[in-house]
């Protein structure tokens, strides 16, 4: 049984991109290479078949990538948790 999350893309510096998926165990999101602006290894849509790093319970086999892309507003600036923006971000995405 295949069980999916959310992932969402994310920038970074020198062109590197990396796949944010949360963890609601860690109220936090663990970070998945995604290879490089130039090339890619995900795009929005696609279904991978990364399974979860979290050792505090977040299960997870799949990574759906969304259409909407990481945004740094969603992590509180001291602990790195969820922000009420990310809260905010899943109640209109339901």
């Amino acid at each position: 049984m295949t069980n999916t999350t959310t992932g969402y893309l994310f920038s970074g510096p020198r062109g590197t991109l990396t796949l944010a998926v949360p963890c609601d165990a860690c109220q936090a999101f663990h970070w998945h290479g995604a290879g490089t602006v130039e090339r890619p290894l995900h795009a929005p849509g696609d279904v991978t078949e990364r399974a979860s790093h979290c050792h505090n319970g977040n299960r997870y086999s799949a990574i759906r990538i969304s259409d909407v892309p990481y945004d740094r507003a969603w992590v509180t600036p001291m602990r790195g948790r969820f922000s009420t923006a990310y809260r905010r971000h899943l109640e209109v995405a339901r």
